[in-house]
């Protein structure tokens, strides 16, 4: 069988699988990069990230045999590679450099009606102030926000990959956007009132 860039992850997943190396050359050129990206968000060490995300595949070439059926191949590789990077780092490198690279957390998503509206309002607050905000939030929210806003995972796949119940996860998402809408309304209204100064002489 042909297989190309478009070939859905569950074709390729079980291609790979009898162990066919196109297949999985394809699941590697698909996910590298942006598991990295999620790496660096778990730790700063970004020789750790590399070494982790390829010894992960190297791993699943390994062990192709063994292997189950996945609903998601994509989700089996973020926590696969969440676990990998948190066993072989110290608990002080965890998201120690989470703030470089803040701005992906807020690009547009497909979700639910009332997701699309959050999203609107957090379109609307992106500004360099935001960065301190983040900074402020613990680190379960924000990885949480990343799963679910930047990742596009559901609620159900980030308590699997974090070990925590799903009303959990969606109590951690509530309450990061709770402070982030209060800081979108102080951000507002000190625009509001700085419009509207009489101008000094």
């Amino acid at each position: 069988m042909i297989y190309s860039v478009t070939t859905d992850d569950k074709t390729l997943w079980q291609a790979f699988k009898r162990g066919d190396e196109t297949a999985f050359s394809l699941l590697y050129q698909r996910y590298v990069r942006v598991l990295f990206s999620y790496g660096k968000k778990i730790t700063g060490d970004e020789q750790a990230v590399e070494d982790a995300v390829q010894d992960l595949f190297v791993d699943l070439w390994q062990s192709r045999s063994r292997l189950s059926d996945v609903e998601s191949a994509r989700f089996y590789l973020f926590r696969s590679l969440r676990r990998k990077i948190h066993r072989s780092i110290r608990p002080d490198q965890v998201l120690s450099e989470r703030w470089e690279t803040t701005d992906e957390l807020l690009l547009p998503i497909s979700h639910a009606a009332e997701t699309e509206v959050i999203n609107a309002e957090l379109l609307q607050i992106q500004t360099a102030d935001l960065q301190a905000k983040l900074k402020s939030l613990p680190l379960r929210q924000y990885e949480v926000l990343i799963l679910y806003y930047y990742q596009d995972f559901t609620y159900p796949q980030i308590a699997m990959m974090l070990g925590i119940n799903e009303q959990s996860v969606r109590n951690l998402l509530q309450r990061a956007l709770l402070k982030l809408r209060q800081f979108a309304f102080l951000l507002t209204f000190l625009a509001f009132f700085l419009l509207f100064l009489p101008e000094v002489s």
